[in-house]
């Protein structure tokens, strides 16, 4: 038995009695044609079974129409949010995506970026990671946009971030109105410049209030263990040395919530006694009991944000290198009293 031969562009232009350069047109979606035609056009695609050869296409046009999107772990509820977003404003703009979840190895991520390279991605968006991007690993020739994540010291990388100074001021600030002067600074011991702008925030908000930046109240979790065990495991043995304790501020909802498990355990009341603020907004701070006041990020702003300044790189145009998207504090009830 023969095998059949692939429909070609010039087998749909003979069948809806057009020119091939119609036909293009027609699938481009470029150029000058009548309803009438596109319509005949797409009924002989349909009929026949003819498929665009991307790979032809994107010899031709010397674009893939492929981007590579780099995560850190897709578990977590903010990253995977954040890489659907980006997945789905990508799609609309007609880019296929390949999802790379280098489980914070840094060696992983450059196996993963050559392999990208290799595949002829059109460009690269790096979502977080506490890790500085390492742009030795990246051909100049590749453009690549960083989204909530930093790309190095003296990078000419974009990168689209929140802002994580005003966030950890605002938690801060919130507080330290609600009538807390013993705030407890929960964060991790990663390198990572969000945390560290968060941390800053923070004591930006004790200075102004001219209140004193305790290191005994300053604890990082090592990260050996899910950030909600560590956060619970530390409190606690902050709760043993005695000293007062009216606020946490915690960088991430995880360990937010890791403390007020701690502080129930040891029969604290919440927010009577001690008051909690996270951070990212996630689902864990609206069914924890009680839920958690946090700092929004908008993931879907920041996406979109990555998105359009990566396709703008591809297209040759120049983008600003830091773009700064605004955060929000949500009051929820372990602030409330």
């Amino acid at each position: 038995m023969t095998e059949q031969k692939p429909v070609s562009i010039r087998d749909v232009a003979q069948m809806a009695g057009v020119s091939i350069a119609t036909v293009s047109r027609v699938i481009n979606n470029n150029g000058r044609f009548s309803e009438a035609t596109r319509k005949r056009v797409q009924q002989a695609i349909d009929e026949s079974g003819y498929v665009t050869n991307m790979a032809a296409k994107s010899l031709r046009e010397q674009r893939s129409k492929t981007i590579g999107m780099i995560v850190p772990d897709i578990s977590n509820d903010f990253f995977s949010t954040l890489a659907l977003h980006t997945e789905q404003k990508l799609a609309t703009d007609g880019y296929s995506v390949f999802v790379c979840n280098t489980a914070n190895s840094t060696e992983r991520e450059r196996d993963y970026i050559r392999t990208l390279v290799s595949k002829r991605v059109d460009g690269i968006i790096c979502i977080s990671g506490s890790n500085a991007l390492g742009e030795e690993a990246v051909p100049q020739s590749i453009p690549v946009v960083c989204v909530d994540r930093f790309p190095g010291r003296d990078s000419t990388i974009p990168r689209i971030i929140s802002n994580d100074v005003r966030g950890g001021n605002l938690a801060t600030e919130h507080l330290i109105e609600r009538g807390c002067r013993y705030i407890l600074f929960i964060s991790s011991e990663e390198d990572d410049l969000n945390k560290r702008n968060r941390e800053e925030g923070y004591r930006q908000a004790l200075r102004e209030q001219g209140l004193a930046i305790d290191p005994a109240y300053r604890i990082l979790l090592p990260g050996h263990k899910p950030s909600m065990f560590e956060a619970a495991e530390l409190v606690s043995a902050f709760l043993e040395t005695g000293r007062p304790l009216d606020g946490i501020f915690a960088v991430s909802d995880h360990a937010a919530v890791g403390a007020l498990n701690a502080l129930q355990h040891a029969g604290v009341l919440i927010p009577h006694e001690v008051k909690i603020i996270g951070f990212d907004d996630s689902i864990y701070t609206r069914i924890a009991h009680p839920s958690i006041t946090s700092v929004r990020r908008f993931p879907e702003r920041l996406a979109h944000a990555g998105c359009d300044a990566l396709l703008r790189l591809i297209a040759g145009e120049q983008v600003p290198l830091e773009t700064i998207i605004p955060v929000e504090l949500v009051k929820r009830a372990s602030t409330a009293a």
